[in-house]
């Protein structure tokens, strides 16, 4: 039996052993009276003033206080209790947290190890560690139980999904990014807040329901949490850090924060999120790299033209090549390190850019033609194949935000990024960067800039108007239940962004919100992406959960926060003490694979 063990019952051997002295003392009152009937005025003194500070903690329970003078011996009951500390230790083997080595070699805990627990109860059985996973079967519920990589299963899905993953980036979707876009999205999805419709009936239509049931064991309570607090059946992903015990909780946490906005990303890394919206949408994915990833022909490039019209004093066509060697002679050719970050993105998306651009000026192609009339409001990016008219306003062509761009990182675009060029405009929604764009049609329309469909919007907005990603805080890189070194330092890393508005400040909270430490960022460029690391050192074995939020220039505070949690680990496993996945898109549970094994003996 182990130390702890014997600790415990022997505090609680003790605790009994001074009550009943306590107890079967005499009252204050019987103490008081003379000796021999007479008044002496002479009295005993009391059973409380001859005990030890020690003897007092132990009656009054202290936790951890033992007495050397009286042992084992006054209880012939230990040995009860010591079969019911094995049985308990054998439960919680059996019960012990799963460890997954995913396939990119990633080792995760997604259940808490319940180290130090103090419940506030008062069975000595809630010091075991199988709260989670005996009575609430942590490991077998989530969406990752049984998808432990979601970006995985949104690649194999058997209709092709929009390109939500980023992987240069790292951004791991879950449920939360998920009900981002599946909630509200009026022209984005058909059906509003039917995200539960449809999971019920992947789950549990007539196709996967015996599959869902009998191979994977699955249920309501594999996606749902069901309490008393009226709140009915809550999502198990996104109320679980509430309900899981062994997390640790640090106030005020500290660490060691930084900014950087000149990381950029090459070409692989900036995100397309390959919408498909019509026919040639669906031709530039089925090319790119989402798709066949072919190369593109050089004819294509070559004879590529550029119209301008509109709006200006003499529309023209130009081939693309003439108007890049023209632009290079007169010196307006601009490089520059620039984001891109869609109205959509969610917290934890990755759909986010920074990177260097290579593009001409706007305002250079209209000074071309003229110049603008004094009318104009601003100007459309039409795509070769008519899908797209969106529009951005005169300032953005003023300022030189607006461009055409024909490299990133330094090359020539590919078919997943709009070869041979892309309009980019900077500080608005990236459906204005229209991939393919062959005309510039300035205009002098009265458009409303800032709505959606103009493409020109900064943020999503719930039914309620109120942005729900402005601003962003996003931790990337961060799967549930990372295993990393206790005692040694770990860098959080993410971005942070409010589109055309700087961030001010960013807070990090390691005791569930409770606290918050804030860091200023001071001046910033918005029209570049900031990304954040986020150093700490955890001191105590144990699972951590770390939250991240932000405010912008004018005040605006993170609508919704991301939570990430890491496992703490004074010894790291092998691979080969963990459950090894070979696919991140669906595996099956944990019984299946131990009666294969069985059966295979």
């Amino acid at each position: 039996m182990s130390v702890k063990k014997r600790l415990v019952i022997t505090t609680m051997c003790l605790a009994c052993t001074f009550g009943l002295i306590a107890g079967c003392s005499p009252s204050q009152e019987a103490q008081q009276q003379p000796s021999g009937g007479g008044d002496s005025g002479d009295t005993k003194p009391t059973t409380e003033e001859s005990l030890t500070p020690e003897q007092q903690a132990i009656i009054d329970g202290e936790e951890g206080t033992t007495n050397s003078d009286i042992n084992d011996e006054f209880y012939p009951g230990k040995e009860y209790l010591n079969g019911l500390w094995d049985r308990w230790d054998q439960i919680a083997e059996e019960y012990a947290p799963e460890i997954r080595t995913l396939p990119n070699g990633q080792m995760v805990q997604r259940t808490p190890t319940e180290y130090e627990v103090n419940p506030d109860a008062w069975q000595i059985q809630a010091g075991s560690n199988s709260y989670n996973t005996y009575w609430l079967d942590a490991d077998n519920r989530g969406c990752e139980s049984c998808h432990p990589d979601m970006n995985s299963l949104l690649k194999n899905l058997p209709y092709e999904h929009p390109v939500a993953w980023n992987d240069e980036l790292d951004n791991k979707t879950t449920l939360q990014q998920c009900l981002f876009c599946h909630s509200y999205a009026p022209g984005y999805i058909a059906k509003q807040y039917e995200f539960g419709t449809l999971m019920h009936g992947i789950h549990f239509g007539a196709r996967n329901k015996t599959e869902f049931a009998t191979e994977f064991q699955g249920d309501c309570m594999s996606c749902h949490n069901a309490t008393e607090n009226g709140e009915g059946l809550e999502l198990w992903d996104l109320t679980k850090y509430d309900r899981l015990w062994g997390i640790n909780k640090i106030a005020d946490v500290q660490g060691d924060f930084k900014v950087d906005q000149e990381k950029t990303q090459d070409q692989d890394g900036v995100f397309s999120y390959d919408w498909m919206h019509a026919y040639y949408d669906n031709m530039r994915h089925g090319a790119g790299v989402n798709g066949l990833n072919l190369e593109m022909p050089q004819s294509l490039f070559d004879e590529w033209t550029i119209t301008v019209k509109g709006n200006v004093n003499s529309e023209y066509t130009a081939k693309l090549p003439d108007l890049i060697k023209e632009a290079e002679d007169a010196g307006v050719v601009v490089e520059k390190t620039s984001k891109m970050v869609c109205n959509w993105n969610p917290i934890g998306g990755g759909g986010v850019t920074n990177t260097e651009i290579t593009g001409i000026p706007v305002s250079w192609l209209i000074e071309k033609a003229g110049g603008y009339k004094d009318d104009t409001t601003g100007v459309r990016a039409l795509r070769a194949d008519g899908s797209s008219k969106r529009a951005f306003p005169k300032d953005k062509v003023d300022s030189d935000e607006a461009l055409l761009v024909y490299k990133i990182g330094g090359e020539y675009l590919d078919a997943t990024r709009g070869y041979p060029c892309t309009n980019w405009v900077e500080g608005v929604d990236a459906q204005i960067n229209s991939k393919q764009i062959d005309t510039y049609e300035v205009t002098n329309e009265d458009i409303d800039y800032t709505d959606k469909w103009a493409g020109n919007p900064n943020g999503w907005q719930n039914e309620a108007n109120v942005p729900m990603n402005k601003p962003n805080a996003t931790i990337l890189g961060v799967p549930d239940g990372l295993l990393v070194q206790n005692g040694q330092p770990f860098t959080f890393e993410g971005y942070v962004d409010a589109y055309d508005e700087k961030i001010a400040s960013m807070e990090f909270s390691m005791d569930g919100g409770e606290t918050w430490t804030k860091y200023e960022l001071g001046d910033t460029d918005r029209n570049k992406m900031v990304w954040w690391s986020f150093t700490y050192t955890p001191e105590l074995e144990g699972a951590y959960c770390l939250t991240v939020r932000a405010t912008t220039e004018s005040g605006a505070e993170s609508f919704e926060t991301q939570t990430v949690m890491i496992n703490a680990k004074d010894k790291l496993p092998t691979p080969e003490e963990t459950t090894v996945l070979t696919s991140g898109s669906l595996i099956p549970p944990k019984v299946s694979v131990e009666a294969t094994n069985e059966e295979d003996k």
